[in-house]
């Protein structure tokens, strides 16, 4: 049992913690919406809009696996717990509508960090237009586990149509809504101790605590005709070979091509590819679209303030045989790509 020290949730209680919680949320403007029912009774209550189709995902975020305290700042991982739900909504070419969030908690945590949290949370659900609806508040006697599940639905101007990861077809382009290799290095530096060395250091930790989840740029897909798209969260190899097999196709990569920041290539001049194509949480979307989509999409980037698509490749017939993805280096030759995808069981 956890000591009730003052300040504490044990100290506080589970009930006035959710009072305290919801407060927090109502403050950030992301806790009401006049067409939702929210924290308070037994269920959340929302009003899909007509015509919509409705998507729905959830990730868990646990101490000890997936963040480390003494790394991240409570603010910076309610940000994160809800953003990698938020960016399987974006790949989907949805709009987040709501989320609930389920703590297990030890008990000792600080009922001010918790509040921090949620801060974190309510804030990037205020800014892509989501309610926090409820969740749950349960014990967890060995470490901090966070449960995010969000609710969308298609644009309402999208017809109901939705990205999926079946839709690339040979001669399709290959591509990424921004810079690949930035949370993986930042990742590395703190295994590699944690403090900032050189100039852009800082930039590579806020790409790995506060990823920025590209809702505006699914919507642009949609728009723009895309064929297929996912979220890069466990390594472009890994990610892009699962879009190749929903879609029964192969890939070929350009390596002078993939927009990787000078700051990762000057940072870790041996290991930059690797981290890049291999490191994961870069939350960018990768997606594939017809040849005369891309003007289409650059011009509706444009217009709303999104960075401008990277090509880098195309999509081929899949292989009879060997490997569905190619890397093709500067000088021409070509490598077949073996793996890369993160496995939370792998060994």
């Amino acid at each position: 049992m956890a000591v009730e020290r003052p300040g504490t949730v044990a100290a506080l209680g589970e009930f006035a913690l959710i009072d305290r919680l919801a407060a927090v949320l109502a403050e950030a403007g992301a806790a009401a919406a006049p067409e939702l029912l929210g924290i308070g009774d037994d269920a959340a209550v929302w009003t899909p809009t007509p015509g919509a189709r409705g998507v729905i995902t959830t990730d868990s975020l646990i101490a000890g696996v997936h963040f480390r305290l003494d790394w991240t700042g409570w603010r910076d991982l309610g940000h994160k717990a809800l953003a990698v739900n938020l960016s399987d909504v974006a790949a989907m070419g949805a709009r987040p509508r709501l989320a609930v969030v389920s703590l297990g908690l030890t008990g000792g945590e600080a009922v001010a960090d918790l509040l921090d949290l949620y801060r974190g949370l309510g804030a990037l659900a205020a800014r892509h237009g989501a309610v926090v609806a409820g969740g749950d508040v349960v014990a967890s006697p060995d470490r901090l586990g966070l449960h995010v599940t969000v609710v969308g639905e298609s644009w309402p101007d999208a017809g109901g149509r939705l990205l999926t990861r079946d839709g690339a077809r040979p001669g399709d382009l290959v591509a990424v809504s921004g810079p690949l290799g930035l949370a993986a290095a930042g990742l590395r530096l703190l295994l590699d101790g944690g403090r900032p060395a050189a100039a852009g250091d800082g930039a590579l930790l806020a790409a790995h605590h506060r990823p920025e989840p590209r809702v505006a740029y699914g919507r642009a897909l949609i728009e723009a005709g895309a064929s297929a798209a996912i979220d890069l969260s466990d390594g472009l190899w890994g990610d892009l070979a699962r879009l190749c097999a929903r879609s029964g196709v192969g890939a070929r990569i350009d390596a002078a091509a993939l927009p990787v920041p000078d700051r990762v290539r000057d940072r870790f001049p041996d290991a930059w590819l690797d981290l890049a194509a291999r490191g994961g949480e870069d939350y960018e979307l990768l997606f594939t679209l017809p040849p005369a989509a891309l003007e289409p999409l650059r011009a509706r980037c444009a217009a709303a303030d999104l960075p401008a698509p990277a090509v880098i490749g195309a999509i081929r017939p899949a292989p009879a045989s060997g490997a569905p993805i190619v890397l093709r280096r500067p000088d021409g030759a070509e490598e077949p790509v073996v793996g890369g995808a993160f496995d939370h069981f792998g060994t």
